[in-house]
């Protein structure tokens, strides 16, 4: 996408920011200091996958190429770090599919209920082949973005002010979703009030009570140190977050032959590294969110499932939604 067709997308800090570093941040994509911008905390599973990448590929360029890791959301939310990866502010981001969408329509696949049954399945589609990569590759290149690869992220479930045992629990009731259509018309087929918001909003809403309920992974609940506003968990598995990390494509470009061996070897490493330790947490993220004194809920899936199969058709019947459908049957297809 084009700086001028970014520029009134962008609060006037970036702006100024952006006039001040863009042009030249390409210029250093090679032998000077890059920049990721990342809205979870260090020990989010995310962060630690991304600091791997980070290391591995100062140690394989032999310090020739060094990102700096800005983590807990200093450089703002997912859907502003992409803005800023598009002006060429920073290099680097791990972005969430569901705000990554607002930009990339086509990333609402990930967010289609139910659409991944277990880790298992979720790692054969990302890791199986390259159906995936390829399409998103593609796709991502037209808006000035260069796609490293996919993270796993967690499943993801609904956190609020009280337990839910069924639908009757939630309907009526307001829940944040991320920034993605998808996510508003699923929450809507379960009978709740969908609400958009960014995530360094969360914490406050759920403190003064704007939200009854938030949907989010219960390991980014329990590092965001959630459990300190809300206790109570449900675990529903609606889907299991990807993250896409991307770079900027003008930032890419610049590297020379080597650097950019440097990031696809340094991203193998850390894909290797997120797909281990996404199991190994998975283990015991339930018990240490209970011992913070978090009811965690497990309602049966079938209902929730059945009230939202239509989202597909809803999805299906827009311009990204058309284009991505073989996306959507090649994951369905994955044993």
């Amino acid at each position: 996408m084009a700086t001028s067709k970014l520029r009134h997308l962008l609060p006037a800090g970036l702006l100024l920011l952006a006039a001040a570093l863009g042009p030249d941040r390409v210029a250093q994509a090679q032998g000077k200091d890059l920049s990721m911008g990342n809205v979870n905390p260090p020990k989010h599973g995310t962060s630690q996958a991304a600091q791997q990448f980070i290391d591995k590929v100062a140690e394989l360029s032999g310090g020739k190429v060094k990102i700096t890791h800005h983590h807990s959301g200093a450089l703002g939310g997912e859907r502003e770090v992409v803005q800023q990866i598009q002006l060429g502010v920073i290099e680097f981001g791990p972005i969430t599919t569901a705000p990554l969408s607002t930009a990339i329509p086509e990333m609402s696949v990930f967010q289609l209920p139910y659409i991944f049954r277990d880790y298992a399945h979720l790692f054969k589609a990302l890791d199986g082949s390259d159906t995936l990569t390829k399409f998103y590759s593609d796709v991502l290149d037209k808006k000035g973005l260069k796609l490293i690869g996919f993270f796993a992220a967690g499943y993801r479930g609904i956190y609020g002010h009280n337990a839910i045992n069924g639908l009757a629990d939630i309907k009526g009731k307001k829940v944040r979703v991320q920034e993605d259509k998808i996510l508003v018309a699923t929450f809507k087929a379960l009978g709740m009030i969908s609400t958009p918001i960014a995530f360094p909003e969360v914490a406050t809403a759920l403190q003064t009570k704007v939200i009854d309920f938030a949907e989010g992974g219960i390991n980014t609940f329990y590092h965001n140190k959630f459990y300190d506003i809300v206790k109570y968990v449900a675990d529903v598995r609606h889907t299991h977050q990807a993250v896409a990390l991307v770079m900027s494509k003008a930032a890419w470009a610049k590297l020379d032959p080597a650097g950019q061996k440097a990031i696809v070897d340094a991203w193998v490493f850390s894909r290797d590294f997120n797909r281990k330790f996404i199991l190994e947490e998975d283990k015991g993220i339930q018990e240490q969110v209970k011992a913070k004194g978090v009811t965690i809920t497990k309602p049966d899936p079938a209902p929730f499932l059945k009230a939202t199969e239509g989202v597909y058709a809803e999805f299906y019947a827009t311009p990204a939604g058309k284009a991505a459908k073989p996306m959507v049957e090649y994951i369905q297809s994955v044993k």
